[in-house]
């Protein structure tokens, strides 16, 4: 099978290296309690992991520099940051406050005909995703969007799966905008949490009740947050390593669009021009 190099087997297997261990609690600062899948990772490096359930964090950093700068981040927070020589040595509490957003009026005409914006075909023998259980937290994959200059209302989310070796598997949305090319700026202002539930084919994800209104060129990516339940009956294999192993997977449709990837919660931005995962977004 051909796959595009998205599974970055050797960077799963290098982050068994790491040692020294940054504990602690991520919370909301107003309420007081646990932030669940707060964004935890270390500027510029492929060095991250997200909170569990309880809110509870442990990031592996040995080998960086004391100086190395650690970022907390949450979709509808303010960020916070430390170096790693600040957080060594003890059981950190992390409090994040609320983002205060000033939100522009927006006009959308009413009515209208549903339109397809992205990438609505896909090939049987492209493909991207994640592999592993826990590696990839925080790792990202998306494609760029274009829609078009008047705003659009999103009313729905298609993503074209291949394969899916799990029972559970939980990612979590992004949309931003772009700058010289490459995702800025979160654009969401709550947490979209979406559950991959198809073992295999197109996969529809209503975004309508989030009132959600954009316009022009956007980045739009799925998180992996956790996954649960790996069946061995349905282990792959990519670029052409025979060896088998659990992944989520999409489609890509070659000779079209582009795929933005980030294996690290603070990692640079990739881009692979001229493929696209199999994702489309229905506007109104």
């Amino acid at each position: 099978m051909k796959t595009i190099p998205l599974f970055v087997i050797s960077l799963f297997l290098s982050l068994q290296l790491y040692g020294q261990t940054i504990t602690g609690n991520v919370f909301d600062a107003s309420t007081g309690e646990p932030l669940i899948y707060a964004s935890i990772g270390v500027i510029e490096t492929s060095v991250g992991t997200i909170t569990s359930e309880k809110g509870s964090f442990k990031l592996e950093v040995k080998n960086l520099p004391n100086k190395s700068v650690v970022r907390f981040s949450m979709i509808g927070f303010k960020a916070k940051t430390f170096t790693i020589e600040e957080l060594a040595n003890k059981e950190n509490t992390i409090r994040l406050e609320n983002e205060t957003y000033k939100l522009p009026e927006v006009i959308v005409s009413p009515g209208g005909k549903l339109k397809k914006v992205g990438t609505t075909s896909f090939s049987f023998k492209n493909i991207c995703g994640w592999g592993g259980m826990d590696f990839g937290k925080g790792w990202e994959i998306g494609t760029k969007i274009d829609l078009g200059d008047t705003p659009k209302r999103l009313k729905s989310l298609h993503i074209r799966v291949y394969k899916r070796s799990y029972d559970s598997s939980l990612f979590r949305l992004h949309i931003r905008n772009i700058v010289d090319n490459l995702p800025a700026n979160e654009l969401l202002k709550t947490n979209i949490l979406v559950s991959i539930s198809k073992e295999t084919g197109w996969m529809a994800i209503d975004l309508s009740k989030y009132n959600l209104v954009f316009e022009g060129e956007i980045a739009l990516s799925l998180e992996w947050i956790k996954v649960a339940g790996m069946d061995l009956n349905k282990l792959i294999t990519a670029n052409g390593n025979k060896q088998l192993f659990p992944a989520v997977t999409f489609n890509v449709k070659q000779k079209e669009g582009l795929t933005f990837s980030k294996w690290g919660t603070e990692a640079k931005w990739a881009i692979q021009d001229n493929s696209s995962p199999s994702i489309y977004l229905t506007v109104q």
